[in-house]
């Protein structure tokens, strides 16, 4: 019984195992991209869209063959009915059968259906680029989110430097005390000092666990509670030659996929006009088939279904012509409406082209501040980790009170994190600048 099982349970095992060695233990900037472009759920309902897209221009390209249709027919009807052998009319059942087999296909139709064709494909590849542009807007926001974390990590690890450094003068100010060179005060101070310390420790752990819960949350997890990611190795900053927003603009115009997708909105509708245009002429359809019935009533003694079958059958071919005439000016207003859309697309695709080069605009003028305010923070640290440092020496000897002190290492503190914070904008903003040169999303 313990080994039946144990074979029944190890299939559960196997997917258990398979499951949790998808996920990695730590995750890269690129393992949360892949993963939340495969898993998140607009994201799969756009992609629904764009296959819903796809068909409906693959089937357009399927109304140019001819259609072919059959049908089968059966009567049974009770009455009176004229007898062919004794010519009386008598009441019987008549069976009536019919078969036909026909087959249609539009020769011309003022190029309308050629140019339905290159609408519905403009707006699947319209498609196309709108679920690229939103990969790409969700990219952007991983990578934000990141980031975050990145930062809430590196101001851990500074708050518990300090709390370190802050229980290691605890130890200090205790044998100073006890040696009679300060007073006990300043040991009550310092203790408090330290308090302080410790419990900026668990603010700063508490804010890298919601931005750890945020990463999660947005890639969709199932389980956050070992979420953690992998810390790159980023390398000095230094102000890169920034391309000016107008030169930008004009890599980014050709590359961006929603600047893509309204142009293709706008090719869409341009077909659509000339499809519109081509129900104003006349069209011609072509139309074959081949019909046949059978009809066999009660009083008939002998009766030969395949003679009957043969003899009734007939074929047909021929051409329909229909001429547009008169039909409340639909076509016409048809054509109306589709030049007001065709107008709208230009003006979306300009509107699209408008908000390109002010995000541009802002993300280049973005860049030149967070390198400006890093730069000020660097020096800021430099400063106050000096003055910490001169503080430390002076209140080793009792020069400075335990609350100087405590405001030394404040200020410390938070020009390190002026510092980190302003640190991982400026990295945000550079990768954003990138991002519209092509560049792919990386911390590498």
């Amino acid at each position: 019984m313990r080994n039946i099982a144990a074979i029944l349970m190890l299939p559960m095992l196997l997917a258990f195992t398979e499951a949790h060695a998808q996920q990695p233990e730590k995750w890269s900037l690129k393992d949360c991209i892949e993963y939340a472009k495969d898993n998140n759920l607009s994201i799969k309902q756009q992609s629904l869209n764009t296959e819903y897209q796809q068909n409906v221009y693959e089937q357009k390209k399927l109304d140019r063959i001819p259609s072919v249709n059959g049908s089968v027919g059966y009567q049974l009807s009770f009455g009176r009915v004229l007898d062919d052998t004794s010519f009386e009319i008598t009441d019987q059942t008549t069976q009536f059968g019919r078969f036909s087999l026909g087959a249609s296909v539009p020769l011309f139709q003022g190029f309308s259906l050629h140019n339905q064709i290159n609408r519905d494909k403009a707006n699947w590849q319209a498609s196309r680029k709108e679920l690229e542009a939103a990969k790409n807007d969700l990219a952007l926001n991983i990578t934000s989110l990141y980031l975050q974390v990145l930062f809430d990590k590196e101001l851990l690890q500074v708050a518990e430097e300090q709390y370190k450094v802050a229980k290691e003068q605890v130890e200090n100010t205790k044998k100073l005390v006890d040696a009679g060179r300060v007073a006990e005060g300043n040991l009550l101070e310092i203790k408090s000092q330290a308090a302080r310390e410790a419990l900026t420790v668990t603010q700063m752990a508490n804010n890298l666990t919601m931005s750890l819960l945020n990463l999660a949350q947005a890639l969709d997890l199932e389980e956050t509670g070992n979420f953690d990611v992998v810390i790159p190795e980023i390398p000095e900053l230094q102000q890169n030659t920034l391309t000016p927003p107008s030169d930008l603009f004009v890599q980014a115009v050709d590359l961006m996929p929603e600047i893509e997708a309204s142009e293709f909105n706008l090719e869409s509708e341009r077909y659509a006009l000339k499809a519109a245009q081509g129900q104003l002429y006349p069209s011609i359809n072509m139309d074959a088939g081949w019909n046949t019935s059978v009809t066999k009533k009660e009083s008939t003694v002998e009766f030969d279904f395949g003679k009957h079958f043969n003899d009734n059958a007939t074929q047909y071919v021929g051409l329909t012509l229909r001429i547009p005439v008169f039909n409340g000016l639909a076509a016409r207003n048809n054509v109306k409406n589709t030049q007001l859309s065709i107008r709208s697309a230009q003006h979306d695709l300009e509107k699209e082209k408008q908000t390109l080069r002010k995000e541009i605009q802002q993300a280049y003028a973005d860049a030149q501040a967070a390198y400006l305010k890093y730069n000020s923070a660097q020096t800021a640290v430099d400063s106050y980790e000096e003055s910490l440092r001169y503080t430390e020496k002076k209140y080793a000897v009792g020069l400075v009170s335990p609350v100087d002190y405590s405001v030394a290492r404040t200020d410390y503190l938070k020009a390190q994190s002026d510092f980190l914070q302003s640190k991982y904008e400026y990295v945000l903003r550079t990768k954003v600048l990138d991002f519209y040169t092509g560049a792919p999303l990386s911390l590498d």
